[in-house]
């Protein structure tokens, strides 16, 4: 799409898409582990996400170790979807987020229980 001179690119996300669940979800747990106002300034954001175990890598006589998730989804729209999720809630708009830390996906430990660590930091000058 153009408008004037510039080049304009949009992204439509259907009503019924499992995403909006996942939002859903993310703005929950924060409103249960945060009650402040939204952060203002440059943030860095860092971002663990953890899958369940499958059943093939479940074992009761071995240990059953972190292993790193390389399957879908795409670590990138993971990380859009939290970010976007937070807007209002952890900062005004996500383009605050000026720096990304640690971003991973990983399978379960055997004694984990699957879900988003989140840590989000005010910035200092640069």
């Amino acid at each position: 799409m153009r408008i004037g001179k510039r080049a304009v690119a949009q992204n439509y996300t259907p009503a019924d898409s499992p995403v909006n669940a996942f939002k859903a979800t993310v703005r929950a747990a924060f409103a249960q582990s945060y009650s402040g106002p939204p952060l203002d300034g440059p943030l860095t954001a860092s971002i663990s996400f953890l899958f369940p175990r499958p059943t093939a890598k479940q074992w009761t006589t071995k240990a059953m170790p972190r292993e790193w998730h390389d399957k879908k989804p795409d670590v990138d729209n993971l990380i859009k979807a939290v970010l976007d999720a937070l807007n209002g809630l952890a900062f005004q708009d996500d383009k605050q987020v000026v720096q990304l830390g640690m971003v991973q996906k990983l399978i379960c430990a055997g004694d984990e229980t699957p879900g988003v660590r989140i840590v989000i930091r005010r910035l200092g000058s640069y």
